[in-house]
């Protein structure tokens, strides 16, 4: 028999779950939807609670963070109206899907660069990354990116091996660097410019470590969007709340936990390059 108590929490659980959907319903097209396979982000409510705070300050505009794939698409998929924050490689994934009918509008910037490479680390150095396979690689990347990341840089080496390879997901990049030189991962795949950081922090670990292979140039994050509703006030306020968080201290703090510096709109040659790297 259920309690007075466990009726009261089942309760208070529903109005809860009520309070966080209504406001996503009512303001679905005021929306900023974000998923992103190449940063590994624990924590999401704190994430969600500075963007809501910002957005705010611009209107009537929410944050929504998703830490699954299926479920975003779904969103990318009837949200048409929204506005949304993924990776580059994911877009690339989903144009070659059929979805075309969004554009990329922004892209993140680090210290004024919009791409950037990934680097695989190893403490010895190694004859060719086939011999890898099978070995655990740390990464602050999900599964899957890292996966199709790393097979990528074999076939490139060696076109005939497709193993898989065993992946540790940490925190960030200098986590995944610190797991090789402790010896808890035979590599580390992170951006070049963790490695920079490292160098410029601790260049004695940065000289124990061998970088074996190198991806080509990655565009940073992008914010896409469906052309035919850009002409829309709410939508051009939201891109612009999203371009100018670098001039406050608030979208600076945001920026930050995304692993960015700022924001810059694309250019037809930028989309141009970006439409050349498609799958």
């Amino acid at each position: 028999m259920i309690s007075k108590k466990n009726n009261l929490l089942i309760f208070n659980s529903f109005i809860i779950l009520f309070l966080f959907l209504w406001p996503l319903k009512a303001l679905s097209e005021n929306t900023l939807f974000f998923y992103n396979p190449e940063a590994n982000i624990n924590d999401f409510r704190s994430l969600k609670t500075v963007f809501d705070s910002y957005l705010a300050t611009k209107g009537t505009y929410q944050f929504q963070p998703f830490n699954d794939k299926k479920t975003f698409e779904s969103f990318l998929n009837r949200q048409k109206k929204d506005i949304f924050l993924l990776s580059s490689w994911h877009y690339q994934e989903l144009k070659a899907q059929g979805y075309s009918h969004f554009k990329p509008i922004l892209v993140g910037t680090i210290n004024g660069m919009f791409t950037y490479t990934q680097v695989l680390s190893t403490k010895k150095q190694i004859r060719d990354i086939g011999a890898l396979q099978g070995k655990r690689i740390a990464s602050a990347s999900n599964r899957d990116y890292t996966q199709k990341m790393l097979k990528s840089m074999v076939i490139q080496q060696q076109p005939s091996i497709h193993n898989s390879f065993k992946v540790l997901t940490v925190p960030k990049d200098i986590d995944a660097l610190m797991s090789v030189l402790f010896g808890m991962a035979q590599g580390a795949l992170t951006a070049r410019n963790s490695l920079d950081t490292l160098a410029k922090i601790n260049p004695r670990k940065y000289r124990l470590l061998h970088q074996q292979a190198e991806s080509s140039a990655i565009m940073l994050p992008l914010v896409i969007a469906d052309p035919q509703f850009l002409s829309r006030t709410n939508q051009q306020k939201l891109l612009n709340a999203v371009e100018k968080m670098q001039y406050s201290k608030q979208g600076q703090e945001i920026l930050g936990m995304l692993g960015l510096n700022g924001w810059k709109k694309l250019t037809r040659a930028d989309l141009r390059w970006l439409s050349s790297t498609t799958k």
